[in-house]
């Protein structure tokens, strides 16, 4: 196990490439409290050499659980965790998300509220349009950001005056095919139907729906999850709403649960494994209506 001294000293090291790549001092802070327990960790276990294996990242999510932390400071500092040891030139064993897969109760049903998807769509119409037409397909259909822009203008159908989404095995979360209805109305429905009819030619429909050309860049740029989650994130500072694509997704969820879909259709058209991952909505959503009457008393 490497002395106190060497490991602060890389941590001092690795903040230093943090601030030579022009991050915040506001996320630089972040990323060294978040570290901080993986130094603590790092010096009270022994971690053969500069490898952290799986054995080690599950006695280390234990660690992180005996301090109560949420599942989502957990997910943060094991992700900036890799990148520090990954940094120091040493090897982090294992996919986090294959061996971490808890989520907070809050993660799965934080829905934005009408005036939010309104002030998001409103600024993206006017600012960035790609981002524009992404955020109405994540909403309107209730998409995971690896699905929507794994997406083809094929994939759209209408059937009955009903527009619906196929989402194709290959491109969904449990390799099992979907359709999901489009709940967008009036103009943003109108928008998003236009957009897809101009990719749906020769030219571009074998290409993933949110490709574009970039006049500065002077080429053709495929966004990708990783891009679209940065982008949400300066997104969510200029706005001060938070946002992350999943967002959208839960307030597609909450939407149907709100005009009285059964669970288990809810279930279907939004691709979760069981019906019990729906049913954490309804008990949130519900416990929210109880508190709102108890109000009345």
């Amino acid at each position: 196990m490497e002395s106190d001294i060497v490991m602060e000293e890389r941590l001092e090291e690795f903040i230093r490439k943090l601030k030579n790549r022009h991050y915040n001092s506001k996320t630089i802070e972040t990323y060294q409290n978040l570290l901080k327990h993986f130094i603590s960790f790092y010096e009270k276990h022994i971690i053969a050499g500069n490898t952290v294996r799986e054995r080690d990242i599950e006695k280390f999510i234990q660690y992180l659980k005996n301090k109560n932390l949420k599942s989502t400071t957990i997910k943060a500092v094991l992700r900036i965790s890799k990148k520090f040891i990954e940094f120091t030139g040493g090897r982090w064993e294992g996919d986090i998300k294959e061996i971490y897969r808890e989520r907070d109760a809050v993660e799965s049903a934080n829905p934005f509220s009408e005036l939010e998807l309104r002030q998001i769509f409103a600024y993206l119409q006017d600012n960035n349009k790609i981002y524009y037409y992404l955020s109405l397909t994540l909403y309107g259909f209730g998409l995971r950001i690896s699905e929507a822009l794994s997406l083809k203008p094929q994939d759209f159908i209408e059937t009955n005056g009903k527009i619906f989404v196929k989402v194709r095995p290959e491109i969904s979360k449990f390799n099992k095919d979907r359709l999901s209805p489009l709940i967008l109305k009036d103009k943003y429905r109108e928008d998003l139907i236009d957009f897809i009819a101009t990719r749906n030619n020769k030219k571009l429909k074998e290409y993933p729906l949110f490709t574009y050309y970039n006049d500065i860049q002077k080429r053709i740029i495929t966004i990708k999850p990783k891009t679209a989650e940065i982008y949400y994130n300066r997104l969510s500072k200029e706005l001060d709403i938070h946002i992350h694509p999943h967002r959208f997704r839960d307030s597609y969820i909450s939407y149907l649960i709100s005009k009285g879909i059964k669970p288990l259709t809810v279930s279907k058209w939004a691709g979760h494994s069981n019906i019990s991952t729906t049913l954490k909505f309804y008990a949130k959503l519900t416990t929210k209506d109880e508190l709102e009457e108890l109000e009345k008393v």
